[in-house]
């Protein structure tokens, strides 16, 4: 377990190589928030739709865009890099676990992120726009556990997505349409209360809601504390199913492995 926390603190100082990149990103951040929060100002004015305010959907805008510095499916592209160099080969006969190495290694990012990036967008987000406290201290603890469940279930999906590139070789078109499934299906930008009915029910049976939606939900009360607890077990039971999936796919990608120019 030693090795995976110095795999986590070496990703963690990784990147603080690039510190000119947190004005960049905390730029970016405020200018993704202050978009989204005109356009909802300007949409909702004073009063609600679907019984949201305008303030309610800034701190979910909020939440969003946050939160997706945090995710871990981005770790596909470090597989991919090992994949194309042929690294993949010496990494593989280390004596480590490499899905933990992965895990590890994102995980320091994601802490990076959100020492130099999260919590510093989010004070000035606070000044600049205001936000609304959780629902209750209920739910806020379901709050954490949703970001937990997000953690797991981006990292799981991301890691899928670097076992299907050891068939096909093209990280670039898989991970496109992750990111094309995550955008449309978690409502980070558009809640799925919003969504139509039909594309509401088939969002509910994927896992990418808990990537956006189930976190900034639960933080705002728009779900019951039932509604959360049902929530959180199908997030857990996500969690499960990929966990499965990879396990066997992870056996036969390694059967299955090619390095390119080797």
């Amino acid at each position: 377990m030693k090795a995976y926390i110095m795999f986590g603190v070496k990703s963690f100082t990784k990147q603080m190589s690039y510190r000119s990149e947190v004005w960049l990103r905390l730029l970016g951040n405020f200018a993704v928030i202050f978009i989204q929060a005109e356009i909802w100002k300007a949409v909702i004015g004073s009063g609600q739709v679907d019984g949201v305010s305008a303030q309610q959907m800034i701190t979910y805008s909020i939440i969003n865009t946050l939160m997706l510095a945090l995710l871990l499916h981005r770790m596909s592209s470090q597989v991919d890099g090992s994949l194309k160099s042929g690294a993949i080969a010496s990494e593989l006969t280390k004596p480590l676990s490499y899905p933990l190495f992965l895990l590890s290694s994102g995980l320091g990012s994601s802490g990076y992120q959100l020492v130099f990036t999260v919590i510093p967008s989010l004070l000035i987000a606070w000044f600049a726009f205001g936000l609304i406290p959780p629902a209750s201290g209920l739910h806020f603890a379901g709050f954490l556990a949703a970001i937990g469940l997000a953690l797991s279930i981006s990292f799981l999906l991301g890691y899928l997505i670097s076992l299907i590139a050891f068939w096909v070789m093209n990280h670039f078109a898989l991970d496109w349409m992750l990111g094309g499934f995550i955008t449309i299906f978690s409502g980070t930008f558009l809640p799925l209360w919003f969504f139509p009915e039909a594309w509401q029910s088939a969002a509910g049976w994927l896992p990418f809601q808990f990537l956006g939606y189930v976190p900034a939900a639960v933080y705002l009360g728009t779900l019951s504390v039932t509604e959360t607890m049902v929530l959180l077990v199908k997030g857990v039971a996500w969690s499960a199913i990929l966990l499965v999936i990879v396990h066997k796919l992870w056996k036969k990608a390694v059967r299955r492995l090619v390095i390119q120019g080797g």
